[in-house]
């Protein structure tokens, strides 16, 4: 059994909460929260303790891991935390918010022995791993062009100001860019050489990104673009069949007719903030946005019952594993623990794809190139 303690109790918590209902061989064993109300609400509903501070939990709890899903910039300091404690680590994206907060959470793990897993990584969504298999089997060669893109609401949906901060990790360039590096990066199967990225801020209510393309050129020779529009006018579920990123499928959402004009409060943005659950186990595969991959013999892109594949036999479909949703976070961990092999996503995959999503930042305030 691995006795996992959850650190924050936000928005974000509602996604992986559930998951414990219903798997095998871990228990949710304590939560940390700087709120009081979040505190009671967590012992209340799940009969466990919850404690003001990582610190105290490592320390109080029987906890083997903890799972960070924190404000970004408190991840490193929070890792670290939970590493001096001697407690494997589960971290949300993005890692951190420096390259030097990445390494310094990688090198306290890896002196500790503990296990340092990204946590929210769609490199491990069922569909990214079965193309990402595609490739590496050669049936359509090598791939040399992938495509993805994602129109959604992001910056109209309940927000704090430090969610728009890129001081603290905030912006679509660090929650919602990681999300596409890692499904190009997983795909791909080679390092990033090159970054070129161009942002823009088109809402006047709104001091931050709302949306980004980036070009991205690999060791390989593949290439890779990545769309992202967060203004709320156009949703991609409907080129997807109406399924989203958690396998769900939604009503596809049309513009508001009111549109926000600023940030939240933290009481505001809760009150406001719909109740998520993880949704795993649902029949449908996740689909993040619409991604085609281009290969030497044939193209593959997503549906809701697995891959569809494009060569010289026609179109034909391939199924896929279920969809486990954040429950994949936790296996990833078991699978390290009992085998000793680093977990897939690792600090080091994290520290990547921070690395990608910066030079994309970089690319787009200098207007140049940015090599890796």
């Amino acid at each position: 059994m691995i006795r996992v303690g959850l650190a924050g109790l936000g928005a974000a918590a509602r996604m992986v909460l559930p998951i414990f209902e219903d798997i095998d061989g871990f228990e949710l064993a304590a939560a940390a929260d700087v709120r009081p109300d979040a505190r009671e609400g967590f012992s209340k509903s799940y009969g466990r303790p919850a404690f003001v501070s990582i610190e105290a939990m490592c320390e109080a709890a029987r906890v083997d891991a903890v799972w960070i899903e924190t404000p970004n910039e408190l991840h490193c300091e929070h890792a670290l935390t939970a590493v001096a404690h001697g407690k494997h680590v589960i971290c949300a994206k993005p890692l951190g918010v420096t390259l030097d907060e990445c390494e310094r959470m990688i090198e306290a793990a890896r002196a500790a022995g503990v296990h340092l897993v990204q946590a929210h990584c769609r490199a491990i969504d069922p569909p990214v791993l079965a193309m990402r298999d595609l490739v590496r089997s050669g049936k359509l060669g090598q791939a040399i062009q992938i495509e993805t893109s994602i129109h959604n609401d992001w910056l109209q949906r309940p927000r704090l100001a430090e969610e728009l901060d890129e001081n603290v990790g905030g912006g679509v360039l660090l929650r919602q860019l990681p999300h596409q590096v890692d499904i190009v990066r997983a795909i791909a199967d080679s390092p990033v050489s090159e970054v070129y990225g161009v942002t823009g801020r088109w809402d006047p209510a709104f001091a931050s990104d709302g949306n980004y393309v980036g070009l991205l050129k690999f060791a390989n020779g593949a290439s890779a673009t990545i769309a992202f529009n967060g203004y709320g006018w156009f949703d991609t579920t409907e080129l997807t069949w109406g399924v989203d990123g958690l396998g769900k499928r939604n009503k596809v959402a049309r513009p508001a007719s009111v549109r926000r004009t600023g940030t939240l409060s933290a009481s505001e943005k809760y009150a406001a903030a719909p109740s998520q659950t993880s949704r795993a186990g649902r029949s449908f595969a996740p689909i993040f946005g619409q991604t085609i991959v281009s290969c030497e013999r044939g193209s593959v892109r997503q549906s809701p019952a697995g891959l569809l594949v494009y060569d010289a036999n026609g179109r034909h479909r391939l199924g896929i594993p279920p969809n486990l949703g954040r429950r994949a976070e936790l296996l990833a961990l078991r699978q390290a623990i009992e085998t000793g092999e680093r977990p897939f996503p690792d600090g080091e995959w994290g520290r990547e794809t921070l690395r990608v999503c910066l030079a994309l930042r970089e690319s787009a305030r200098t207007g140049k190139p940015v090599a890796l």
